[in-house]
């Protein structure tokens, strides 16, 4: 139990007994300790135990007031891909996992059969996805060639390679035989 875990669930306390403040919190930057507030959205046993020995308040009264914080500031309309995760952009790519985790135990349409919950699972999958393409962009693995070593000759691998290649390159190979062109079509899957 942290000073951090404390401010951030003071402020979700505070949020649900005064909801007009709920704008002026989504232009402040996130209080310290926003993890406990998503694993007492879970349900998260030993959560509840450290928010209790914070507050000595009910259990349900922590996770209500954890849940509004995170509907009202995490997930608001206007707010960027790490706030819906509850971190800023300095966060690494295993507390954005861990967030998301603890974000989708809670939200996961699979355990609720509430629309909004899975409108709200899906802005957290889709800030995660941006975020993790992001991340792995500017560490450079998105410059990767496929390991097909085990086929050297197989047309997957030549498939795969072609990928890579710049478009100039890809496009006068494919298009120089009819096999070619065809395969353009079957290969490709078309949005229903």
């Amino acid at each position: 139990m942290s000073a951090s875990q404390a401010q951030a669930l003071k402020a979700a306390l505070d949020l649900l007994r005064m909801p007009s403040q709920v704008r002026v919190m989504r232009s402040a930057p996130l209080p310290p300790g926003v993890l406990l507030l998503l694993r007492l959205a879970a349900s998260e046993f030993e959560a509840e135990r450290e928010a209790g020995k914070i507050n000595n308040r009910a259990p349900d009264a922590n996770r209500e007031a954890a849940i509004f914080f995170i509907e009202q500031i995490l997930l608001a309309s206007n707010s960027d891909a790490h706030r819906v995760l509850g971190l800023d952009d300095t966060a690494t790519i295993t507390e954005l996992r861990r967030h998301m985790a603890y974000l989708l135990r809670w939200l996961h349409p699979d355990l609720s059969r509430d629309p909004h919950k899975a409108r709200l699972a899906q802005r957290v999958l889709i800030a995660w996805n941006e975020l993790k393409a992001g991340k792995r962009a500017r560490e450079g693995q998105n410059n990767f060639t496929p390991h097909l070593s085990r086929a050297e000759n197989s047309s997957c691998r030549q498939r795969a390679l072609r990928a890579t290649r710049p478009p100039s390159e890809r496009h006068t190979k494919e298009w120089a035989s009819a096999a070619g062109f065809a395969s353009l079509f079957r290969r490709r899957i078309w949005p229903l």
